[in-house]
């Protein structure tokens, strides 16, 4: 098995204050308005005691975009952020950070789906790489860290990870159906145990001989279903869509709720 890259994501949103800019159509103490921001940028939507609270659409100077909830003039709640390189989160937000449940999927074709914490991924999830390699398991401050699964060239692993590495034992299985049993010492996978691919429904007596009979029933087990339910891991294959339709409230099904081109173009604001 190829060796990955430690894994970062830190995807912290800020929200700049309501400070030196200029309120430019309706009302942005108690109400609806279109607030402007000197560097560029402007944030559409709901306002209380002045604050950006509700829902709305803040538009940043870089290009990026973000549209949801808001309390006290940050993101909080559900939402969508787009950023200016192409990247798309959809999911929680606290506080102005990302944390919660949520799905990013990067310019480069990657994707996680899973828990993040404070901007980072953190808990269980699911990262994808362009060229079709899938990590499923624990996420630890960005990183690989605990249970997890890799897929990649038809091959899979299942094992333990520490701060983005292999660590402790875990199980290669090849395109044949073949396995290497073994522990990680040093970044080197030791093979402690090799089994032959599989020709027919039984074992040979070698295999036998080799591998005792609760250690095979076991490895079957393991390769009916690598993720028993209290390890919850099947991501990908037991847990619904956290964030379909349903799941919002009434106020945030189908379109967006506010008309912000008919808004604009009815009071067409000229300096943007």
């Amino acid at each position: 098995m190829k060796k990955f890259l430690r894994l970062f994501c830190l995807m912290l949103l800020l929200m700049p204050a309501i400070s030196y800019g200029e309120c430019i159509e309706g009302d942005c103490t108690n109400g609806f308005g279109i607030y402007v921001f000197p560097e560029g940028g402007q944030y559409s939507g709901e306002f209380a005691d002045g604050q950006f609270a509700g829902m709305g659409t803040h538009l940043y100077a870089d290009g990026g975009r973000y549209e949801g909830y808001f309390v006290n003039s940050s993101p909080h709640g559900k939402g969508n952020l787009t950023y200016a390189d192409g990247s798309v989160y959809s999911g929680q937000f606290e506080n102005g950070s990302i944390s919660g449940q949520g799905t990013l999927a990067f310019a480069n074709g990657s994707s996680y789906k899973g828990l993040f914490l404070s901007g980072v991924f953190h808990g269980k999830g699911v990262y994808s790489y362009p060229d079709g390699t899938k990590y499923t398991g624990e996420f630890k401050n960005g990183l690989f860290h605990g249970k997890g699964r890799i897929i990649s060239d038809g091959q899979e692993y299942i094992g333990e990870f520490r701060e983005g590495e292999y660590y402790g034992q875990g199980t290669i299985t090849y395109y044949d159906k073949s396995k290497e049993l073994g522990e990680w010492k040093d970044g080197t996978f030791v093979v402690k145990q090799k089994i032959k691919a599989p020709t027919t429904g039984n074992r040979s007596a070698e295999e036998a001989e080799a591998f005792p009979q609760e250690l095979w029933n076991a490895e079957q087990e393991q390769e009916k279903n690598p993720f028993p339910p209290e390890d919850d891991f099947a991501f990908d294959q037991q847990q619904e869509d956290p964030f379909a339709a349903e799941d919002f409230p009434p106020e945030q099904e189908g379109e967006y709720p506010f008309d912000q081109e008919s808004f604009m173009e009815e009071n067409s604001p000229t300096d943007q």
